[in-house]
């Protein structure tokens, strides 16, 4: 492969004294902004603002390369012809944005496709690349000319967006208790314990959208639930026609720039009320239940298995053990699994085994993949897939696409799942998703009221793709 001929970026260090995430926000909706990823991790606001070289990957196993190559390799060799890809990035100091749909996963595993036409992957150097912390903004870009508008947005975000609220308000009985698909999820539910009880697999994530009855409002949405959750990771972005955001409460892969890795699996679930004695008593509920403790140590031993295939084996260990993590709503068992990069092995060549997390699909995967697929009557897309940043010197963080909301054109959507093993019972699987869903819901801004919206749309089973 000829050596690349490096390109520079033009970087830009200012101070600030405004809110990080409001910062970011603003960012995005900059006249100059078209395309854009916000990712929140370990302090720092990354963002990526629209797309200067583009790799992606469709259903049909085709990757067109950061130049415009387009390619079919083995499916089982994706990961690494992505890797190989990002190595030849003619920038010093690179850094990639991006996206991997759930059904990703299939090319690894050999299943096929529900969709034949659709990008699963998207990965891009970013035009202007930003990174927030809280009183710093360094701006790379290719382009100076632009220095002035940056800088301005900067300025001008010390007032945040109002977030005043739509004249009728969504509730979670607006769209969670509803009986039909109350009654089919819990069929599904059934169906599956039965067939894990026949020993055709362990575990399965099955899930379930609830389209929402009026357009959200992505950016407000986003400030609205962030100062209410506690996420692992966060994430804003529009990508083409699909807008999202989310509250991520584990990571699929973390590796630094040592090639020291991570994946932080969560299994078990308990609602956390804001009476911290009600709070207390649903997490000791949590860490005594045989079937939450059960699910959540099968889920570590398949992550100590996944990671003994890309790390060198004596360096695989448990680092954090089933204690409870606070999310949003919700209260989770969580454990941390480290290792350290094989030789020969990529953050990529992890990513590969990780994805999609144990904690969205099921154990063994294949199987429970292949069951998801079976179940669930649309694709998932981006629901339990992965929003990434990668950097050239090896630095590797992919958050779990989970408490997210998803809006394509006006249709805007919600989507929540939960682990079924034998020991799982329809009823609290299907208020599982319920709980899982109000991080988000209970904080949604809408573009127009929601009685205006109802008054002159009726249809109310709408699909969106996410």
């Amino acid at each position: 492969m000829a050596k690349p001929t490096f390109n520079q970026y033009r970087t830009h260090t200012i101070s600030h004294q405004c809110d990080p995430q409001t910062l970011a926000t603003e960012l995005s909706r900059a006249e100059f902004c078209h395309d854009y990823v916000v990712y929140e991790h370990n302090g720092e606001w990354a963002i990526g603002i629209n797309k200067l070289q583009q790799l992606s990957v469709d259903t049909q196993g085709r990757i067109k390369d950061f130049a415009g190559k387009v390619d079919q390799p083995n499916p089982k060799d994706l990961c690494d012809a992505i890797h190989k890809a990002t190595q030849a990035l003619p920038w010093d100091g690179w850094r990639v944005f991006g996206r991997v749909d759930f059904e990703f996963s299939h090319f690894a595993h050999q299943l096929p496709h529900k969709m034949t036409h659709r990008t699963l992957l998207d990965l891009f150097i970013a035009q202007h690349d930003i990174r927030v912390t809280k009183d710093q903004v360094v701006i790379r870009t290719v382009d100076p000319s632009f220095l002035p508008q940056i800088e301005r947005v900067i300025t001008e975000a010390k007032t945040p967006l109002s977030l005043s609220e739509p004249i009728a308000p969504l509730t979670q009985a607006d769209i969670l208790n509803h009986e039909k698909i109350q009654h089919d999820y819990q069929a599904m539910v059934a169906s599956a314990i039965k067939e894990i009880v026949a020993d055709d697999y362990r575990k399965i994530i099955l899930s379930r959208s609830a389209t929402l009855p009026a357009a959200i409002d992505i950016r407000r949405s986003f400030i609205s639930g962030r100062r209410k959750n506690t996420p692992a990771r966060s994430f804003l972005l529009k990508l083409g026609e699909l807008e999202a955001f989310g509250f991520s409460p584990e990571t699929v892969l973390e590796v630094d720039n040592l090639g020291h890795l991570s994946t932080q699996p969560l299994a078990g679930t308990r609602f956390l009320p804001a009476d911290p004695i009600e709070a207390e008593r649903l997490k000791k509920e949590l860490t005594t239940d045989p079937k939450e403790i059960a699910e959540h140590a099968t889920s570590v031993k398949l992550a100590i298995e996944e990671l003994e295939q890309v790390c060198e084996q004596e360096t695989v260990n448990i680092a954090q053990f089933m204690e409870v993590s606070e999310r949003g709503s919700v209260q989770h068992l969580a454990s941390r699994v480290t290792g350290q990069l094989a030789q020969g092995k990529s953050a990529w060549s992890a990513f590969k085994v990780l994805f999609p997390a144990i904690t969205a699909s099921g154990i063994p995967k294949r199987e429970a993949i292949e069951a998801i697929t079976r179940y669930e009557p649309t694709s998932r897309g981006l629901y339990s897939g992965s929003v990434l940043i990668a950097d050239q010197d090896g630095f590797f963080d992919a958050a779990l696409v989970l408490r997210a909301a998803y809006k394509r054109h006006s249709a805007s959507m919600l989507q929540a799942g939960a682990g079924i093993i034998s020991l799982s019972t329809p009823d609290r699987e299907w208020q599982e998703t319920c709980e899982k869903m109000a991080c988000v819901l209970d904080h949604l801004v809408f573009e127009t009221s929601i009685q205006d919206k109802q008054s002159t749309n009726t249809q109310d089973n709408l699909e969106v793709e996410v």
